[in-house]
């Protein structure tokens, strides 16, 4: 390697480490700076090894931008907030997943499958007076849930109740 090329290979990864050591601090802000000002420092380079790390810092540099500026979802309407309540449930975010089901409850989204996703969600909290009522709910849009219900491992829970078990028979 050149002498030229050999000073600047070690000035952007000194550089690189720095930004790297904030992003994996999560410190995303100051990572993101600092990519930003290694890829512009770097951006006339002439030698490939240079160009491979600054191409690096333009994917971490990415990633710290999505963190710093994250997407905020526009939910439009009921479908949009059943999707969402799926989402979250399955991110273990039981509460919220409950607010977007009953808003989608109270924006006329009737459909047995609300019913059902609440049930799960009620008894990932314990609570299996609520998740009995949902079941009975769903039930009564669509008596075909009573097999799915019946064989999910998330309503197992409910499988030596005896009102849930009036309720699936």
């Amino acid at each position: 390697m050149k002498l030229k090329e050999e000073k600047e290979l070690q000035a952007i990864g000194e550089e690189y480490e720095k930004a790297l050591q904030s992003f994996n601090k999560k410190n995303y802000a100051k990572a993101l700076d600092a990519f930003k000002k290694l890829v512009d420092a770097y951006k006339d380079s002439e030698f490939y090894s240079v160009q491979e790390i600054q191409t690096r810092a333009k994917v971490y540099m990415s990633i710290a931008h999505s963190q710093t500026h994250p997407v905020k979802l526009q939910l439009e309407n009921a479908q949009d907030y059943v999707w969402e309540g799926v989402y979250q449930l399955n991110a273990g975010k039981v509460d919220q997943a409950l607010e977007h089901f009953i808003h989608a409850e109270k924006n006329n989204y009737r459909d047995a499958y609300i019913y059902y996703l609440m049930a799960a969600a009620y008894l990932r909290k314990e609570d299996t007076a609520n998740a009995l009522r949902c079941v009975e709910k769903c039930l009564k849009k669509d008596e075909k849930y009573k097999v799915i219900v019946y064989n999910e491992p998330d309503f197992e829970p409910l499988q030596q109740n005896p009102d849930f078990l009036k309720l699936v028979e």
